[in-house]
């Protein structure tokens, strides 16, 4: 098969996403393409919803999380069917496309694709319009990267959604979306982080100390504001002998910070690492935002995870569910986040009892099922159309 998969680049987690899907299709013999889907817009609008989006996740968190709650109650309050219905007529009853989407149109048919995958709501309304217009007829999936139904998530023209677990079928039902149509996969991650290596050898590989408990800090791929304070509480607060390891991600300036501010034998800051799933496997706890990501490749690796300070919207639900399967412990607080680090890496087996919840809720297998699910819908697809 020919899979395009379409992404956006308003954060990491899409694009991980995207790639873990490619890292796995690739191995069963298919051809697969990741594109940004904005890239089907104008360049200055493409590059307003990118910085404007990252602006704002930094810079006015409570802004964004407004925002998101105001998209979040239009979606619960927009029937499903009466919304596409409405569109669609607007779209039949127009001329012609409008320029962004007869590119889009142009490269689908050039590439001959058998389906499509979009892991952003922006590619996915892209295409949603396309078929509402019935300009392509070709199968198109959805695929949830958070551990919610993000707002016009239902308001999209799907053969399916692939969404990250079953207990989360009842919120997509309660939006609108036809329960045929919601496919439980889990949200697939690397092949690294489905492996476990032993942590000596994690650590001899990273030149990590062998013999101390470390705590791992990762501040997402966009980075955390304001975590100076905490960097600083988390220093202080471990227990003798062990190391906090900052992961900074893409945000440079927070790393600076960090090092200008902080000198520590206790502390080592990064940057940007390629190696999270080694780190992963090295440390004793993992401490970081809730992104749909980061806590899925944290969950998969089997290594106790410690939620704070969620940016209003996405990460609010991703901790909340979390939370609620018991697959994380969370604290807001400097002091807070300190002492139940402190405690957790003192009693081991509080850790464990994480470790086992995720055992029973991720099975591992998510870019397997979605496979699994698009070869059956693309091939009933191509037995439909023959009729």
């Amino acid at each position: 098969m020919r899979i395009l998969i379409l992404s956006g680049n308003t954060g990491e987690g899409h694009n991980s996403a995207a790639r873990a899907m490619q890292e796995y299709l690739e191995t069963r013999g298919c051809e697969v393409r990741i594109l940004d889907g904005l890239m089907f817009l104008s360049r200055p609008k493409n590059e307003f919803i990118c910085k404007s989006h990252v602006f704002l996740y930094r810079k006015l968190p409570k802004v964004y999380g407004m925002g998101y709650r105001l998209e979040e109650y239009q979606s619960q309050h927009q029937p499903y069917q009466k919304k596409l219905d409405a569109k669609a007529a607007r779209l039949n009853n127009r001329r012609s496309l409008p320029r962004r989407k007869r590119g889009l149109k142009i490269f689908l048919e050039e590439g001959r694709y058998d389906a499509v995958i979009c892991v952003h709501v922006f590619a996915a309304r892209l295409m949603s319009e396309l078929r509402r217009s019935g300009a392509i007829d070709i199968p198109c999936f959805f695929l949830a990267t958070d551990y919610t139904c993000s707002p016009g998530v239902n308001q999209l023209d799907m053969d399916a959604w692939f969404i990250p677990h079953e207990k989360l079928i009842p919120e997509f039902e309660s939006y609108g979306i036809p329960r045929e149509k919601l496919v439980p996969t889990g949200i697939p991650v690397r092949a690294a982080f489905y492996a476990h290596h032993s942590r000596a050898e994690a650590r001899r590989a990273l030149n990590l100390p062998e013999d101390q408990p470390i705590a791992l800090l990762g501040c997402g791929s966009m980075g955390a504001a304001s975590m100076g304070r905490k960097v600083v509480a988390l220093t202080e607060a471990l227990p003798k002998g062990a190391l906090l390891v900052a992961v900074c991600g893409n945000n440079r300036a927070l790393e600076r910070n960090l090092r200008t501010l902080i000198h520590s034998p206790k502390l080592q800051v990064l940057g940007f690492t390629d190696r999270m799933s080694d780190y992963m496997d090295a440390a004793d706890l993992f401490i970081t935002k809730p992104g749909g990501l980061s806590t899925t490749e944290a969950v998969n690796k089997r290594i106790p995870l410690l939620l704070f300070n969620a940016v209003p919207g996405c990460e609010t639900r991703n901790l909340e569910f979390l939370l609620s399967i018991g697959c994380a412990v969370a604290e807001s607080g400097a002091l807070s986040l300190a002492h139940c680090v402190r405690e957790m890496l003192e009693a081991p087996e509080r850790g464990e009892a994480l470790t086992r919840r995720c055992e029973a809720e991720f099975s591992g297998r998510a870019a397997e099922r979605i496979y699994e699910a698009l070869c059956t819908r693309v091939a009933a697809h191509g037995a439909a159309s023959q009729k």
